[in-house]
């Protein structure tokens, strides 16, 4: 098992680690963007006037 560190803001990412299970290592690379991130969507707040 592989602990990936992550502090994007991704779906993928809890607690600052990656949580996908099946990960090809040698697609990642230290010198480009993660090939897995996909952005989480932002929470509706809901403004009570």
């Amino acid at each position: 098992m592989t602990t990936i560190n992550c502090s994007s803001n991704c779906i993928h990412q809890v607690d600052g680690k990656c949580t996908m299970e099946n990960t090809a290592t040698n697609l990642v690379s230290i010198s480009s963007d993660c090939v897995y991130f996909q952005p989480r969507k932002a929470k509706k707040t809901h403004i009570q006037k």
